[in-house]
């Protein structure tokens, strides 16, 4: 299921600055349907967060994953069509709010499975959203490479993704209790040291999402590369937080969450602020490869603390709204700030965002007496 996600979302991704081109948008204008997305994902994830802390998230993988499929043929179409920047918007609006759901429910049950077994598995199932990343992005860049029109590309990749998620659902674990109205309140508002958990999240995914959305198009509109080639960039960061993701689980017992998460965020800072200083083709792909294995295991070390605490699922749902709320709020806010001040200026804030994780990062420390 973590790969349906990371497929579904590396197709829209890497399929954005043609959508872009095709509705005549600049990047503030692309911020309009990023912002959609929010809304969709607000709309969906405490509801989601609700359902699945007192009946458990198997069904709610399963009901968002086929919206989410479903909806990417609809998203190519309207973005090709001849005036349909309104039903594009209206087609991001609605895959945010599949996406938000699927975010949330799975995490739950990931978390759920980890603690069911006898070893971690958190940062793997991450791994495979990485994975699926990169499938669809570079599936996208073969599209592209052949000239496929998108809508044709989308209907199969929403098909095989639709598949994939009926196949999937029926090997899901099932949750074990079904919790009180405490832990649902939980769930909408994290508190105590879950809140320094909620907002670390935030900021790593808010990166994630930036970097997710405005990579290839940093690539295409300030480097100057073209448009497949800006699909490959967004590839090999793509890559490289698979290969990171799927070492996590290794280096989190070899390292400690503290020193991992901070050498994380040290890469993403270090990473994608060379490529913004130097600006050529080389230095991005080399900023991106390094940005994308710190941004691989920020967020898994945060799901795995939030799963530790009391009431795991609601925990963990709460974690992972408010994080997931970072994912789908920072594209949009890049947009809005790269009208005013451009791209380039606009992703310094990713930069900060990782100097800040790294100067908090003990936070994600397990407790002690």
């Amino acid at each position: 299921m973590f790969a349906v996600d990371g497929i579904g979302f590396g197709t829209w991704a890497a399929f954005l600055p043609t959508f872009k081109a095709n509705l005549a948008l600049s990047d503030g204008g692309l911020s309009i349907p990023l912002f959609a997305m929010v809304t969709g994902s607000l709309l969906t994830m405490p509801v989601a967060g609700r359902i699945l802390t007192s009946r458990g998230s198997r069904g709610v993988v399963l009901v968002s994953a086929i919206g989410f499929s479903c909806l990417l043929p609809l998203l190519a179409l309207a973005a090709m069509a001849p005036g349909g920047f309104l039903f594009f918007t209206l087609a991001a609006l609605l895959f945010g709010g599949s996406k938000g759901a699927l975010d949330v429910s799975a995490n739950a049950q990931a978390v759920t499975a980890e603690r069911a077994g006898e070893r971690p598995l958190v940062s793997s199932c991450h791994g495979f959203w990485s994975l699926g990343l990169l499938c669809g992005s570079s599936l996208v860049a073969a599209a592209l490479k052949f000239q496929v029109p998108p809508p044709l590309a989308m209907l199969v990749a929403g098909l095989a993704l639709l598949g994939l998620s009926l196949i999937a659902t029926g090997c899901l674990r099932k949750d074990d209790q079904v919790n009180s109205a405490h832990e649902n309140q939980a769930t909408l508002w994290p508190r105590g040291r879950l809140m320094s958990l909620a907002i670390l999240a935030f900021f790593a995914l808010f990166c994630e999402g930036a970097m997710g959305d405005w990579g290839a198009i940093y690539l295409e509109g300030e480097v100057g590369v073209s448009a497949a080639s800006a699909a490959f960039g967004y590839s090999v960061y793509a890559m490289a937080m698979t290969v990171g993701r799927f070492a996590g689980d290794g280096l989190v017992a070899r390292l400690g969450s503290f020193t991992l998460l901070r050498t994380s965020a040290l890469f993403v800072a270090a990473g994608l602020g060379g490529a913004l200083i130097l600006r050529s083709h080389t230095a991005a792909l080399a900023g991106f490869v390094f940005a994308g294995l710190g941004l691989a295991n920020m967020v898994p070390i945060l799901f795995r603390a939030a799963g530790r605490e009391d009431r795991a699922g609601g925990a963990i749902a709460s974690v992972a709204t408010v994080g997931s709320f970072g994912f789908l709020i920072g594209p949009p806010i890049i947009g809005a700030l790269s009208r005013g001040v451009g791209l380039s200026h606009a992703l310094i804030v990713v930069v900060g965002f990782g100097v800040m994780i790294a100067t908090c990062a003990r936070l994600a420390v397990e407790r002690t007496r």
